[in-house]
């Protein structure tokens, strides 16, 4: 790498290079402003195969590599539980973070690395990477322009048939991924319902297993949410779906979108009765093309992309904050609690907090 490009790019670290790490890494060898400085995972083995084929170095400890001066950056790939411990070591060495969905299993413990974050001046991200998925984009900005009215439901379907080696691994262990599908796939979901809803204010939902998985791990999850403007959202999240991954299906006061993504397409009415349909052809070979030739989606070169950007100003409308991954934990929880109780919970209001140091940054006077 040129001496003067290094020297101007944020140097990423990457814990955590199991399948989605693995990915991520490779991202930020493709993304703008950064470049791919370490790795570290708790299994020595996995971070010796990923140094090998990314050529970087495999740190042997944590704190090893967060002591790393060339480490601005730390995406954190870990499985669920590990989040929070991970996070805030990397906040007292002084990094930014882009931590992958869902922020952390306990509501509040999300709140408090957020605020945490909010303290210490650093940039902290979730990664909601399907936002930038082209016909979710699109989508997004289609009801922000109020091309369909005003937003009245919201129904997502999200998930795939999980295979027997992925269901003998961590994300079938709830102490370690706090919960099955709505864990794993439904952050996505939950993440799309509020861009296009609205901030939600109660949750009620069911879970179910009809595979025979470890007690507390649910191979489908249903849930509702409403927001305070008589929006609804329904969510089923599953681990059984013989085809597709992600459908989401938009309604307004005066149109309709639906999105698809296996494969990308967008079609639907508009207020002004024009009817709206794209099928990405052109994108979606592109997309196909630059996996097999750089090993990770676009989607999350995008997302690394801004969360770069982010750092230094502000943030675009796409790139997820730590309260966005909040807001979706207190979701997901709503929903186990209600399904428990088998009742609706009201989710509290949302934090709203701006660090003094900030408001004086851009020149606010603190009330």
């Amino acid at each position: 790498m040129d001496a003067n490009r290094a020297r101007s790019t944020l140097g990423v670290l990457v814990v955590g290079v199991g399948f989605l790490g693995s990915r991520r890494a490779k991202a930020a060898q493709r993304a703008n402003g950064s470049r791919l400085v370490a790795l570290f995972d708790a299994d020595a083995s996995v971070a010796r195969r990923e140094s090998a084929r990314l050529g970087v170095p495999a740190v042997g400890s944590l704190n090893e590599a967060l002591d790393l001066p060339a480490v601005d950056i730390v995406i954190v790939s870990t499985p669920n539980a590990d989040h929070d411990d991970v996070i805030r070591r990397a906040f007292e060495a002084g990094k930014h973070v882009l931590c992958e969905k869902p922020l952390t299993i306990d509501p509040d413990e999300g709140r408090e690395l957020a605020l945490r974050a909010d303290e210490l001046g650093l940039r902290f991200s979730v990664g909601f990477n399907h936002r930038y998925y082209p016909p979710v984009r699109d989508a997004l900005h289609l009801v922000a322009d109020w091309a369909i009215g005003r937003v009245e439901s919201v129904r997502a379907t999200i998930g795939h048939k999980a295979s027997a080696d992925f269901l003998a691994g961590w994300h079938a262990d709830r102490a370690v991924s706090g919960g099955g599908t709505l864990m794993d796939n439904g952050p996505h979901a939950c993440d799309l319902v509020r861009k296009f809803l609205g901030e939600v204010g109660a949750a009620q939902g069911y879970v179910r297993d009809s595979i025979g998985l470890p007690w507390g791990i649910e191979s489908e999850a249903f849930a509702q949410f409403r927001n305070h403007e008589r929006g609804v959202a329904e969510v089923r999240s599953s681990w059984t779906l013989e085809s597709g991954y992600l459908s989401l299906e938009v309604r307004g006061s005066g149109g309709f979108l639906c999105v698809e993504t296996a494969p990308w397409r967008l079609y639907g009415r508009l207020v002004d009765g024009s009817k709206i349909e794209r099928r990405y052809l052109g994108l979606r070979i592109h997309e196909k093309l630059y996996q097999r030739a750089f090993g990770c989606e676009t989607s999350l070169v995008a997302e690394l992309n801004d969360f770069v950007l982010a750092i230094s100003r502000e943030p675009s409308g796409l790139c997820a904050s730590a309260w966005d991954g909040c807001r979706v934990s207190e979701m997901i929880d709503a929903v186990y609690r209600g399904a428990a109780g088998c009742s609706e919970v009201l989710l509290s209001p949302p934090i709203v907090y701006t660090p003094h140091s900030r408001r004086l940054a851009r020149g606010v006077e603190r009330s």
